[in-house]
């Protein structure tokens, strides 16, 4: 597993969905997950993207672009808002709500 391939071709696909803000992450230990936070123009945090390790140990950097389009994941959180998209194996889940799409 690349983390640091993936996480780029994380961030670009977060880019191009949402232009001009800001794309930061970090390993998140205890959940297992890299996070992705998108804040607005302005610095304030909008919306909250939760890889899972097990997503991406299943995924090469070359392939993660299209799983990222195929999950909708951009879609998911626009919808959430500040709620965290979660993105694992299993599939997309957002954080309070039980369904998993």
């Amino acid at each position: 597993m690349n983390t640091s391939a993936q996480c780029d071709v994380i961030r670009q696909y977060l880019r191009a969905q949402f232009p001009k803000h800001f794309i930061t992450d970090f390993l998140e230990g205890a959940s297992r997950a890299q996070v992705f936070r998108v804040d607005a123009p302005s610095g304030r945090p909008l919306h909250y993207a939760v890889l899972g390790i097990d997503f991406l140990q299943a995924h090469t950097a070359d392939g993660l672009q299209e799983a990222l389009v195929s999950s909708a994941l951009g879609d998911k959180l626009k919808e959430a808002g500040a709620a965290p998209v979660t993105l694992s194996t299993t599939g997309c889940r957002t954080e309070g709500v039980n369904q998993i799409v």
